[in-house]
């Protein structure tokens, strides 16, 4: 499916002239183009933006992050839109908020820069044992280490059966390994996992992420969209 994008102006000019004159804002109006179609929709945080399309008049569209250290993301409608056949509306209803990778390279690539892997501390100070990223004092540190890492998926949509199939991914270390395969993604296209070391407490101070080759990590140095530099 190659999409072709076209605009809502002028072609409905006419037909949005007067509703703009009364509401002040076109985007409260349907577009009433004649054809099937989506509208083109744009949204951005401080991760970066995202292009996508939507089976939807409205004026924004929300999705919500999974991972609490985020707000909201908030899609915008622009005047693009794309016509599509009747049959097509199935695939982006199962499409749902997903986005096309190729399309928001730098967005996802953003991913992985903010989920880079880190290494995490227990403290039992105050009896309690607790997790930490800084190096506690070493009378306080139990000795046990843990490394976070972050993994990713994509999903991919088959027509079987008369319907749309979604696909997830298997979760790799480097969204490139599956972006041609598995074009399309989520916002929260992650996952943490961990693995836990004892180490010798005299070590403490020059334990780094790289004495743990537990987990592949994303080369963020090549910033391109594939692997083969």
């Amino acid at each position: 499916m190659k999409p072709k994008v076209r605009k809502i102006y002028p072609k409905v000019l006419a037909l949005l002239a007067i509703p703009f004159l009364l509401s002040g804002c076109a985007r409260d109006v349907e577009c009433n183009t004649g054809e099937s179609h989506v509208h083109k929709y744009m949204g951005s945080n401080k991760r970066g933006t995202i292009v996508n399309y939507f089976d939807s008049e409205a004026e924004y569209i929300e999705d919500q992050y999974q991972d609490v250290n985020y707000d909201t993301f908030r899609y915008y409608r622009k005047d693009d839109y794309i016509e599509i056949t009747k049959e097509d509306e199935n695939f982006y209803k199962a499409k749902g908020k997903m986005f096309k990778g190729t399309d928001n390279w730098d967005f996802l690539y953003s991913i992985m820069v903010a989920k880079q892997d880190y290494l995490e501390y227990s403290s039992n100070e105050d009896i309690f044992e607790y997790w930490v990223e800084q190096k506690p004092a070493k009378r306080n540190f139990t000795g046990n280490v843990r490394v976070t890492h972050y993994q990713y998926c994509g999903h991919k949509l088959t027509y079987k059966d008369g319907k749309w199939v979604n696909e997830r991914s298997p979760f790799v270390d480097d969204i490139r390994d599956i972006i041609d395969e598995y074009p399309y993604f989520e916002i929260d296209c992650y996952r943490q996992v961990q693995k836990e070391y004892h180490v010798n407490k005299d070590a403490l101070d020059t334990i780094t992420l790289e004495d743990f080759d537990e987990f592949t990590r994303p080369d963020l140095s090549n910033t391109s969209m594939s692997n083969t530099k």
